[in-house]
Protein backbone atom coordinates (compact mmCIF):
# COMPACT_ATOMS: atom_id res chain seq x y z
CA UNK A 1 0.00 0.00 0.00
CA UNK A 2 2.77 2.25 0.71
CA UNK A 3 4.38 1.81 -2.42
CA UNK A 4 1.26 2.38 -4.45
CA UNK A 5 0.77 5.53 -2.67
CA UNK A 6 4.74 6.85 -3.17
CA UNK A 7 3.96 5.83 -6.83
CA UNK A 8 0.46 8.07 -7.26
CA UNK A 9 2.34 10.75 -5.19
CA UNK A 10 5.29 11.01 -7.66
CA UNK A 11 2.58 10.61 -10.85
CA UNK A 12 0.86 13.33 -9.38
CA UNK A 13 4.24 15.56 -9.35
CA UNK A 14 5.21 14.58 -12.65
CA UNK A 15 1.62 15.82 -14.32
CA UNK A 16 1.13 18.85 -11.85
CA UNK A 17 5.40 19.65 -13.71
CA UNK A 18 4.61 19.21 -16.84
CA UNK A 19 0.81 20.73 -17.03
CA UNK A 20 1.44 23.66 -15.23
CA UNK A 21 2.39 26.89 -17.19
CA UNK A 22 5.82 27.71 -17.69
CA UNK A 23 7.21 30.90 -18.89
CA UNK A 24 10.38 31.66 -20.11
CA UNK A 25 11.27 35.45 -20.63
CA UNK A 26 14.18 36.15 -23.59
CA UNK A 27 16.41 39.04 -23.49
CA UNK A 28 16.94 40.59 -26.54
CA UNK A 29 19.73 39.84 -28.43
CA UNK A 30 21.56 43.40 -29.00
CA UNK A 31 24.82 42.53 -31.32
CA UNK A 32 25.69 46.39 -32.99
CA UNK A 33 27.92 46.32 -35.38
CA UNK A 34 31.75 46.65 -34.62
CA UNK A 35 33.25 50.29 -34.45
CA UNK A 36 36.35 52.31 -33.59
CA UNK A 37 38.17 55.28 -34.64
CA UNK A 38 41.81 55.25 -34.59
CA UNK A 39 42.14 59.04 -35.54
CA UNK A 40 40.60 61.90 -36.33
CA UNK A 41 37.93 62.18 -34.41
CA UNK A 42 37.43 62.08 -30.17
CA UNK A 43 37.31 58.87 -28.59
CA UNK A 44 34.39 59.97 -26.58
CA UNK A 45 31.42 61.14 -27.96
CA UNK A 46 30.49 63.36 -25.51
CA UNK A 47 33.21 65.77 -26.20
CA UNK A 48 33.88 68.77 -28.67
CA UNK A 49 36.09 68.66 -30.65
CA UNK A 50 37.52 72.10 -32.03
CA UNK A 51 40.17 72.68 -35.52
CA UNK A 52 40.89 75.83 -37.48
CA UNK A 53 41.27 72.63 -40.03
CA UNK A 54 38.26 72.81 -43.08
CA UNK A 55 38.36 69.32 -43.03
CA UNK A 56 39.20 66.39 -40.97
CA UNK A 57 40.62 62.75 -41.98
CA UNK A 58 39.21 60.36 -40.50
CA UNK A 59 40.28 56.57 -39.90
CA UNK A 60 38.70 53.50 -38.09
CA UNK A 61 37.85 49.88 -37.70
CA UNK A 62 34.69 47.83 -38.12
CA UNK A 63 33.60 44.70 -39.28
CA UNK A 64 34.67 43.25 -42.66
CA UNK A 65 32.82 44.28 -45.90
CA UNK A 66 30.33 46.27 -43.09
CA UNK A 67 28.40 49.58 -44.63
CA UNK A 68 29.92 52.66 -43.33
CA UNK A 69 26.60 55.98 -44.15
CA UNK A 70 28.73 59.50 -43.04
CA UNK A 71 26.61 62.72 -43.04
CA UNK A 72 27.75 66.15 -41.70
CA UNK A 73 25.54 68.19 -40.58
CA UNK A 74 25.18 71.94 -39.44
CA UNK A 75 22.43 73.45 -37.59
CA UNK A 76 20.99 77.20 -38.68
CA UNK A 77 19.93 80.27 -36.45
CA UNK A 78 16.16 78.81 -35.59
CA UNK A 79 17.47 75.79 -34.86
CA UNK A 80 16.86 73.21 -38.10
CA UNK A 81 19.73 71.03 -38.94
CA UNK A 82 20.73 70.96 -42.24
CA UNK A 83 22.68 68.53 -44.01
CA UNK A 84 26.46 69.82 -45.70
CA UNK A 85 27.73 66.31 -47.02
CA UNK A 86 26.86 62.32 -47.14
CA UNK A 87 28.63 60.00 -48.12
CA UNK A 88 28.33 55.96 -48.43
CA UNK A 89 31.23 53.85 -48.18
CA UNK A 90 31.87 49.86 -48.13
CA UNK A 91 34.81 48.30 -46.17
CA UNK A 92 37.25 45.90 -47.66
CA UNK A 93 38.06 42.93 -45.81
CA UNK A 94 40.23 43.70 -43.51
CA UNK A 95 37.72 45.75 -42.26
CA UNK A 96 40.07 49.50 -42.39
CA UNK A 97 38.17 52.49 -43.25
CA UNK A 98 39.23 55.99 -43.77
CA UNK A 99 37.23 59.47 -45.45
CA UNK A 100 37.30 62.95 -45.58
CA UNK A 101 35.14 65.19 -44.24
CA UNK A 102 34.58 68.75 -44.89
CA UNK A 103 33.73 71.20 -42.21
CA UNK A 104 32.19 74.40 -42.15
CA UNK A 105 32.81 76.70 -39.73
CA UNK A 106 30.65 76.45 -36.81
CA UNK A 107 29.68 73.18 -34.94
CA UNK A 108 29.50 70.58 -37.59
CA UNK A 109 27.25 67.23 -36.09
CA UNK A 110 29.02 64.34 -37.58
CA UNK A 111 27.36 61.04 -37.77
CA UNK A 112 28.48 57.79 -38.71
CA UNK A 113 26.00 54.49 -39.22
CA UNK A 114 27.65 51.50 -39.15
CA UNK A 115 25.81 48.25 -40.40
CA UNK A 116 27.21 44.28 -41.74
CA UNK A 117 26.23 41.52 -42.06
CA UNK A 118 24.91 39.16 -38.79
CA UNK A 119 24.79 42.86 -37.13
CA UNK A 120 23.02 45.44 -35.98
CA UNK A 121 22.63 48.63 -37.29
CA UNK A 122 24.42 51.26 -34.95
CA UNK A 123 25.00 55.07 -35.16
CA UNK A 124 27.05 57.21 -33.82
CA UNK A 125 27.51 61.00 -33.07
CA UNK A 126 30.71 63.41 -32.48
CA UNK A 127 30.68 67.26 -32.73
CA UNK A 128 33.64 68.98 -34.58
CA UNK A 129 33.94 72.53 -34.13
CA UNK A 130 35.45 74.72 -36.69
CA UNK A 131 37.05 78.19 -36.11
CA UNK A 132 38.31 80.86 -38.19
CA UNK A 133 41.74 81.02 -39.55
CA UNK A 134 41.70 84.52 -37.77
CA UNK A 135 41.55 83.27 -34.15
CA UNK A 136 44.57 80.75 -35.04
CA UNK A 137 46.84 83.59 -36.16
CA UNK A 138 45.72 85.82 -33.02
CA UNK A 139 46.58 82.83 -30.76
CA UNK A 140 50.02 82.67 -32.15
CA UNK A 141 50.55 86.19 -31.57
CA UNK A 142 49.43 86.57 -28.14
CA UNK A 143 52.62 86.10 -25.32
CA UNK A 144 51.79 84.20 -21.81
CA UNK A 145 54.13 84.00 -19.01
CA UNK A 146 53.94 82.21 -16.34
CA UNK A 147 53.05 83.57 -13.35
CA UNK A 148 52.31 87.32 -15.06
CA UNK A 149 49.22 88.02 -14.18
CA UNK A 150 47.16 91.28 -14.98
CA UNK A 151 46.90 93.68 -12.32
CA UNK A 152 43.01 94.61 -10.79
CA UNK A 153 42.52 97.84 -8.88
Amino acid sequence: MKQRSKNFVVFMIAMMLSFSPVCAFADEINNPAPFSITSGLGFNEDDQDVTFDDSRMVYGETAPFAGISVTVCRMDSEGVMFEDYNDTLEVGSLGIFSTVLPLELGTNYIEITVNGEDYEEETYCYEVKRKPQAVKEELKSMIALPGLMPKYE
